[in-house]
């Protein structure tokens, strides 16, 4: 959800960072997109955009084109973020209109969505000649871009593990360990509950808690199998089925239970943080970006992987896709693309990827961290995942899925519908949705 990833919790601000980095070019730009064109004296400008908007990210932006400075100073790099809830729209109004941005940070959906309308450059040929393939962790190229088997539009430099954190006083004081089983999750809720405290944090109508779980139940029930042909828009298995419809019951049962918090209908889902550090819940489902708000806190929160069905499963799959990948408009000349393929190597540049780690993230990077400061939850969010296969946000199975899935969240929540009346809904707008997006 990829995102509803990263970017989900972000502040939202208008951000500009304007530095200046030289490719060593001496020419003009003609060609390509109208963001950031040459100014004819040797200079060039690329415009930047990804959903980064919190104030972390947006120092470690700054930090990152100040090193690509060094060797670069007659590029202007015009940085444009917009926050995760506009970010989707924003991409498609620019496009659309033909002032898409030069370099742009995509999940599966985004890359789905400007790929299929030919906006993004095919860098198979950069990839494999710059040796990234070699410089990032085994599939993580692939994986980002599993939809175009053998040719590639876009590189990640991160991953964007979803995992239960929780709040380790309550823990300590209420006797309770991080669950290994989804039953020992349950139990661990309803003693949360009778102690009085808030047993979840949800996040709003936006029902991050309850989507992430429910994908994280999937991956704990159906092989791998039905799992991909329901991302790769090849249909619904009957185990799916009954998986999904499973979970959302799960879902249906917390929702009763009054795990969540009363006001939830009312909260914002970037308020979380806020809520979750009054020390009145005891767990919430997010991401690796949340790290750095949460060490402000002060608090004692922990993490822990999503608990999987069967202890003696052999595998443990948790929503864990690459955060998103760098990737070109079409139009670039070949000056800016050059200068556009020189910025994103800069993001493997080891004291960058350490830049980056030190900020709360993931590095699909290939670079030894054992010696880079960390804070006490960020060693345990590595802690939590080790061992752990990759899995998708499965609301990218195709576009428009999510608010779908969310909409049926919505009405559960309220008892509008039930379970299997949700399940039949996201069913059948899954096949439309499915059928239009082949049919493009």
């Amino acid at each position: 959800m990829s995102k509803m990833k990263a970017g989900l919790l972000f502040v939202s601000l208008t951000v500009m960072i304007v530095s200046l980095f030289g490719c060593g070019s001496n020419g003009g730009d003609s060609a390509g997109s109208s963001s950031g064109g040459s100014s004819g004296s040797g200079k060039i400008t690329l415009n930047v955009t990804s959903s980064m908007t919190d104030e972390a990210r947006v120092n470690i932006m700054n930090e990152t084109i100040k090193i690509f400075n060094k060797t670069h100073p007659d590029v202007t790099i015009e940085y444009n973020p917009s926050p995760w809830s506009e970010y989707t729209q924003n991409l498609k109004l620019s496009f659309n209109s033909g002032s898409g941005q030069d370099i742009v940070y995509v999940d599966d959906t985004m890359q789905q969505m400007l790929q299929k309308n030919n906006y993004l450059m095919d860098i198979t040929e950069d990839i494999k000649s710059r040796g990234w393939i070699d410089k990032e962790v085994n599939g993580a190229i692939d994986f980002q871009n599993a939809r175009t088997p053998g040719k590639y539009y876009s590189v990640p430099f991160a991953n964007a593990p979803i995992v239960v954190y929780y709040n380790k006083d309550i823990f300590s004081k209420l006797n309770l360990m991080p669950p290994k089983t989804v039953d020992e999750f349950n139990t661990i809720l309803s003693k949360v509950k009778e102690a009085g405290y808030i047993p979840l944090e949800n996040g709003g109508m936006t029902n991050r808690t309850k989507i992430w779980a429910v994908f994280h139940m999937l991956y704990n029930q159906v092989p791998v199998d039905d799992i991909n042909k329901f991302y790769f828009q090849q249909g619904i298995t009957p185990k799916f089925e009954q998986a999904f419809t499973a979970a959302l019951n799960q879902i249906n049962e917390w929702d009763k239970s009054g795990y969540f918090r009363k006001e939830d209908a009312s909260i914002d889902d970037t308020a979380v943080p806020t809520y979750f550090a009054k020390g009145q819940s005891a767990m919430v489902l997010s991401g690796n970006w949340v790290i750095p708000t949460f060490d402000d806190t002060k608090m004692p929160i922990g993490a822990f992987a999503f608990p999987q069905q069967d202890v003696n499963s052999k595998e443990h799959r948790i929503v864990n896709p690459t955060d998103g990948g760098w990737a070109l408009n079409a139009n670039l000349s070949g000056e800016k693309k050059q200068a556009a393929l020189d910025f994103i190597d800069t993001f493997m540049n080891p004291d960058v990827v350490k830049l980056w780690y030190e900020g709360g993230m993931t590095p699909t990077i290939k670079a030894d961290m054992s010696g880079v400061e960390a804070s006490d939850l960020k060693r345990g969010f590595d802690q939590a995942i080790e061992g752990t296969q990759l899995g998708y946000y499965l609301d990218n199975a195709v576009p428009g899925l999510l608010d779908i899935i969310n909409k049926q969240m919505q009405l559960m929540y309220f008892q509008k519908t039930t379970p299997e009346k949700a399940w039949n809904e996201i069913k059948q707008e899954y096949n439309k949705l499915t059928e239009a997006a082949q049919g493009q």
